[in-house]
């Protein structure tokens, strides 16, 4: 019996380095066709060389802030392909900075980055995922779900995520397009290496949470079983962010004393 994703076709945002790489990785293996998106190009073609099947990346160059150029790399997408069967929007960037210290440039940043791709793939992308009952996945966080300090604009652009994920599923309830928001915890990436300080300079520190967070391969495993199985939701976290999960639903105020005895940064 072939795999669920043979001969599919999946575009991954953020897809040069941690999980978007992970995945594309991934899907390659199951037999799928894959539109890595990333700004570094040297290090997509480096992906694609490292797969098995290399004719079964497509390299993108992209700037996700940028509409024109999403709208772009989608039109290349179809041409080669002729079809779609689902997006993950993975790319992202964190932040590491008390809310009244950073400049408004970087709150926006981090939702042009890490929210209005998702909206924008989803709208130029809608009509062929509901031909091919396609997938929507959002890589997101348990920041989504709740927030803790230095991560003010991070935590929001995650909500917003969960929000608009939450809203679409309802919309596609009758479509056939299968709608799943993934929250990782800690996961062993150079996002806190990347994260923006206060003034839009990158943090350039390995946090321990990090340090000591999952593998990303660990990451796509879940998100492939994930859309398999038409999850609605998925937390591939350890266990302190589980029970902050919990905390936030049954206990906010004691969430609230944890995490101000916990090291964030």
């Amino acid at each position: 019996m072939g795999s669920f994703f043979q001969d599919k076709v999946f575009l991954v945002t953020g897809a040069s380095s941690g999980i978007g790489r992970a995945l594309a990785i991934a899907l390659e293996r199951e037999g799928a066709f894959i539109g890595v998106v990333a700004r570094r190009k040297e290090a997509l073609k480096e992906l694609k060389a490292s797969v098995g099947n290399p004719d079964r990346i497509l390299v993108l160059q992209a700037d996700v802030t940028s509409e024109s150029e999403l709208k772009k790399v989608v039109e290349e997408f179809r041409k080669k392909f002729k079809r779609i069967d689902g997006f993950i929007h993975n790319a992202g960037v964190s932040m590491r900075a008390l809310a009244s210290e950073t400049e408004l440039k970087v709150f926006r940043t981090i939702m042009d980055t890490n929210y209005f791709p998702l909206v924008i793939l989803y709208r130029l992308l809608e009509e062929d995922l509901r031909q091919s009952e396609g997938h929507v996945i959002a890589i997101s966080s348990v920041q989504g779900k709740f927030a803790t300090q230095y991560r003010s604009g991070y935590a929001a652009s995650k909500h917003a995520i969960q929000a608009f994920m939450d809203s679409i599923r309802l919309e596609n309830f009758k479509s056939g397009i299968h709608v799943m928001t993934v929250s990782p915890g800690f996961v062993k990436t150079d996002i806190s290496i990347k994260a923006l300080s206060g003034d839009g300079s990158p943090h350039g520190i390995m946090d321990e949470g990090q340090r000591k967070g999952l593998e990303p391969d660990k990451i796509a495993k879940s998100v492939l079983k994930g859309m398999e199985k038409k999850k609605r939701e998925i937390y591939p976290s350890r266990l302190k962010e589980k029970f902050g999960l919990f905390l936030s639903r049954f206990s906010p105020k004691t969430l609230d004393k944890f995490l101000l005895k916990s090291r964030v940064t």
